[in-house]
Formats: structure tokens, sequence, C-alpha cells
């Protein structure tokens, strides 16, 4: 199956075309505040990369953040609406799930996601790798809901089973890595940080592609961005939304 993912919830947004093989083209770009305007044309430079056409796509996928409300709501409606009109089907896939399934075949080991939010908080989601998996795909299940915490609120959870194995990663440990980590060690909770990284178009779409082919997919009609805060209202102009 040929899949178009779009991933537009952080500050580095993705686009990726795979097919059966794995990824076949992948784009990362920096949308400094013109991902409107440029969305389009970078999708259309992907394609021909690709030796495609959205016509000729056969699955859509994107990522639902959380992460900037504005660029989430861009990319989900984009890819709503190509999967509306065109007819295709579409899968969703949070940010939380996207940058936890680069970990999935680390046995015996919790994967706690890390997404940026406001400052002095993180959106996290804490996943486990099924023992009985046969396909990475399937590996990771989650073990919490998607929350919002302040540091102190996270430090407190990991310590609450301290004899667990963690691994943390996500776009959130580049502004809040090192105080995570100073917090853990001062409670005695060892803790391995992978990639400090945005969630990437291709994990997406591979993710995207092993759930449609079980038959999973998401009504192009009621699929919505994962918003876990309110957006600030009446800030100041240009600033970053995070949801």
């Amino acid at each position: 199956m040929l899949i178009l993912a779009v991933e537009t919830s952080a500050d580095l947004c993705s686009l990726a075309v795979r097919d059966e093989s794995g990824t076949l083209v992948e784009r990362a770009f920096r949308h400094r505040m013109r991902l409107l305007e440029r969305l389009i044309g970078d999708v259309d430079a992907l394609l021909a990369d690709a030796g495609t056409t959205l016509a000729q796509i056969e699955g859509l996928a994107v990522g639902l953040g959380p992460g900037s409300f504005t660029g989430v709501r861009i990319g989900v409606m984009a890819v709503k609406t190509w999967a509306a009109t065109l007819d295709k089907p579409v899968c969703g896939v949070t940010a939380l799930e996207a940058v936890a399934q680069e970990y999935a075949a680390v046995p015996d080991c919790r994967i706690i996601s890390v997404i940026r939010a406001r400052p002095g908080m993180v959106y996290t989601q804490t996943f486990l790798r099924a023992s009985d998996a046969l396909h990475p795909q399937d590996a990771l299940h989650p073990q919490s809901e998607p929350q919002t915490l302040s540091l102190t609120e996270m430090i407190s959870l990991l310590c609450a089973q301290r004899d667990a194995r963690y691994l943390l990663c996500g776009d959130g440990l580049i502004r809040d890595g090192e105080a995570l980590r100073a917090g853990l060690d001062a409670a005695g909770v060892a803790a391995t940080f992978g990639r400090a990284e945005a969630p990437r178009a291709s994990v997406i779409a591979a993710m995207a592609a092993a759930r449609l082919r079980a038959g999973q997919q998401d009504d192009p009609l009621s699929l919505v961005p994962l918003y876990l805060a309110p957006p600030p209202i009446g800030g100041p102009k240009g600033e970053k939304r995070e949801g």
C-alpha cells in the first residue's frame, strides 16, 4: 500500500511516502510560521520525488499531536480533506505513540514519551512492550492515558514505581531533559534517555500501514487533533501555541 504521511505537530515537521518495501522519501523542515502557505507545495515536491501523485496514493496518515495547536490543525485538516475528496482510507497517530514506537524493540522497559508543552509542563504517556507481539507495530501497549504534567509531577510519577526500567524519549527532552535527569537522579530512579526528537512522518506511515492492513482506519469526518490543553487566547501576535 502506497501511503502519504504528514506530521506537523512540532517545530520540525516531516512528510513521508512509503510502500510495502519501506520509506521511499522523507522530508523534514522547520515551518517557521509559514506552514499553511507551504504545505501543499512541499507535499507536491515530496510526491514528485517518490514518482507518484496524490491520486495514486492508496492510504493517508497524519500526526494528531499533541503539540502546536496551529500546526496540528493545519496538518489534520489537509489530510482529512484529501481522504474525503479522494475517498482514501486514513489513519491518525498521536505524537506520543510515534516517538515511543521507535523503541518498540526494547524489551522489559517502560517507554515514556515526553512532548514539549508550555514552560514547565510536558505531554506524556507510558507504553510497555507486549511480550507476545509478532510485529514491531504491535509491540507497544499504552499503560496510561495521554496527560499533561509538570516536571515535578512527572518525576513523582516515575518514583512511584522506582524498580521499573524506564526509557524517556521525545522532543520535550530538548528543553527539559536535564531537569528530568537531575530530578530522577536525586530520587534514585534509573532511567535511560533516548533521542530528543520530534515524531517522524516515516514512523507514522509505518504504523498507519500496519493498522490499515488490519482494517483499522479512522473516519475522516470525525478525525480530530489530540488537544490536551485549551489553546491560549489573546496571546502576543505570532506566539506559538502548544496543544
